[in-house]
C-alpha cells in the first residue's frame, strides 16, 4: 500500500451547487434512482470538454492529486461506445449490488446514478459514521463503509472520490475543519484496514454543497452527509474497449 498525503479542496466553481442537488420530494426514496437532472448533464459535459485534453496527459496517482473535484470526475473520457457498456455494467453494480444488498431505505443510505450514467454515488449520512461534533468514526461506521472496500481492490478500476459534508451551524472555519477531519477519517479507516487507497480521494466541502436549504433540522441533517463517487477508471475504460467488463 503507498501512503502519500491527500490535500482537501474546500473553495468550488459555482456549477458545482446543481451536481449533488435532489428535489425536496426524493427525500424519502427507496429505490435505485437512474438518470439526472438536464442541468446536472449540461454542468459536467461543458467542463468535462474544457478540460479532457490536460486530464488525460495525466497518468500516475500523483498527478491526479493536484485535479480538482470535477477534472476528477472526468479524469477518464470515454469513447462512445465503451460508454454504452460502462452505463449498463454500471447501473447492474449499483442496482444488484449496492442498493439491493447493501445502501437503502434500510439504513437511511441511497444510490444513484451520476454523469449521464456512468457514475455510481452512493450517499451515507454523516450521523450514522459520526457522533455530533465529532471526528472519530463510529465503532458501528464500518459497517457502512466496508462495502466499498470492493472497489479499491482492483488498481484504477474505479477511482473512488469520497466527499465530506455538513450544515451552516457554526464559524465557516469550523465547518470547514469538522469536513477536513471527518474526510481525514474516512480516508485514514481504509488504509488502516490494508485497503489500497491509491485512488481513494477525499474531499472536504464545508457546507458548499448543501442539498436543501439549511432551514430546519431535518434539512441540516440531510446536509451532514458522506457522498461516495465510483468513477470508472482507465482499467474499467480498458476491458470496455475489448468488449466485456470483468470486476
Amino acid at each position: 500500500m503507498k501512503n502519500r498525503s491527500r490535500s482537501f479542496r474546500l473553495v468550488l466553481p459555482a456549477l458545482l451547487f446543481s451536481i449533488a442537488a435532489v428535489p425536496s420530494s426524493a427525500q424519502n426514496r427507496m429505490t435505485f434512482k437512474v438518470g439526472e437532472s438536464a442541468a446536472t448533464q449540461s454542468a459536467v459535459k461543458s467542463e468535462n470538454a474544457s478540460k479532457e485534453h490536460n486530464v488525460a496527459q495525466r497518468e500516475t496517482p500523483e498527478d491526479l492529486d493536484e485535479l480538482n473535484f470535477i477534472e476528477m470526475v472526468n479524469s477518464v473520457p470515454l469513447d462512445n461506445k465503451s460508454a454504452e457498456l460502462i452505463r449498463k455494467f454500471q447501473e447492474k453494480e449499483g442496482r444488484n449490488r449496492l442498493f439491493s444488498r447493501e445502501y437503502n431505505s434500510k439504513n437511511n443510505c441511497t444510490v444513484e446514478t451520476f454523469r449521464n450514467k456512468e457514475v455510481l454515488l452512493v450517499t451515507i449520512p454523516a450521523a450514522s459514521l459520526f457522533a455530533p461534533n465529532a471526528t472519530e468514526l463510529r465503532p458501528d461506521a464500518a459497517a457502512l463503509l466496508a462495502p466499498l472496500k470492493r472497489y479499491l481492490k482492483d488498481s484504477d478500476m474505479y477511482r473512488v472520490l469520497m466527499v465530506m459534508h455538513t450544515d451552516n451551524t457554526g464559524s465557516e472555519a469550523y465547518r470547514d475543519h469538522l469536513t477536513e477531519e471527518r474526510s481525514k477519517a474516512v480516508a485514514d479507516w481504509y488504509a488502516d484496514q490494508g485497503a489500497d487507497t491509491t485512488y481513494l480521494f477525499p474531499y472536504a466541502f464545508g457546507d458548499d454543497m448543501p442539498l436543501v436549504e439549511n432551514n430546519s433540522m431535518g434539512n441540516r441533517e440531510r446536509n451532514r452527509r458522506l457522498e461516495v463517487y465510483l468513477v470508472p477508471g482507465k482499467k474499467m475504460l480498458e476491458q470496455a474497449k475489448k468488449g466485456r467488463i470483468v470486476f
